[in-house]
């Protein structure tokens, strides 16, 4: 389900987006995609998170895209940011305000910013 004013941007030719079954993005959202984000069946995504697999600017020597993938059953608290690259285990939970930068095991909590792993084997639910 993608509530009111959710924002959802493919911003080349070849860029996907894939969301999964009972997986909602919540107001104020945005995915930016240059190449392929794709999110689990689910997931609750919280208010004014930003999903992005690209940088918008290029560094020499770096890559600007690469893809996210967020896995099944993964909860986003408010105003979290996914950046490029990151893919995150099914069952995960990020807090509210962190900055994901690297990849988040399975049934993991992370939070802060950088997002840093803060306790395993959670289990959630609505």
């Amino acid at each position: 389900m993608l509530y009111r004013n959710t924002g959802l941007y493919l911003d080349s030719n070849q860029a996907v987006i894939e969301i999964g079954d009972h997986t909602f993005l919540n107001r104020r959202s945005e995915i930016l995609c240059k190449q392929n984000v794709r999110i689990g069946s689910h997931c609750a995504i919280s208010w004014d998170v930003t999903i992005t697999d690209t940088d918008y600017h290029e560094l020499e020597g770096t890559e600007t895209t690469s893809p996210v993938v967020i896995g099944d059953h993964v909860w986003i608290g408010c105003r979290a940011t996914i950046l490029k690259g990151v893919t995150i285990g099914p069952g995960a939970v990020v807090a509210a305000g962190a900055v994901v930068s690297k990849d988040v095991p399975a049934r993991t909590l992370v939070a802060g910013v950088p997002a840093k792993p803060i306790r395993d084997n959670v289990i959630w639910s609505l």
